[in-house]
């Protein structure tokens, strides 16, 4: 289901603007929980579209948007999700997002020192 076994989170910064810094990078078991969050997108995507191999999930809660990346030949595609099916995604989201959450801020906190 999906294509690489790691994650980059990029935050919403607190202004709401666009994250300046570096995203964080989850590998080992914090990429494992994150994936094993995010099963259910992936399954809601598997079932209008067998076989697929997701590459990344960006989520904009402002915009209520979900952009999905494919693996696909000769080049990745990216499908755009708005109105209600996004809504549904995003709903489906909750328990990954806070997941993230959990995981940016003791790597930013990490970062700071």
């Amino acid at each position: 289901m999906f294509a690489a076994r790691r994650v980059r989170a990029l935050p919403r910064a607190v202004d709401g603007a666009s994250f300046a810094g570096p995203g964080v990078d989850l590998l080992g078991r914090s990429a494992e929980e994150a994936l094993s969050a995010a099963a259910p997108i992936a399954r809601w995507l598997e079932a209008r579209e067998p076989g697929i191999a997701v590459r990344s999930i960006s989520i904009d809660r402002g915009k209520m948007r979900v952009l999905v990346t494919l693996e696909a030949a000769p080049k990745p595609r990216v499908l755009r999700i708005e109105g209600a099916p996004a809504t549904e995604l995003i709903d489906e989201a909750a328990p990954l997002e806070a997941l993230l959450a959990r995981e940016v801020y003791a790597a930013l906190r990490a970062r700071l020192g």
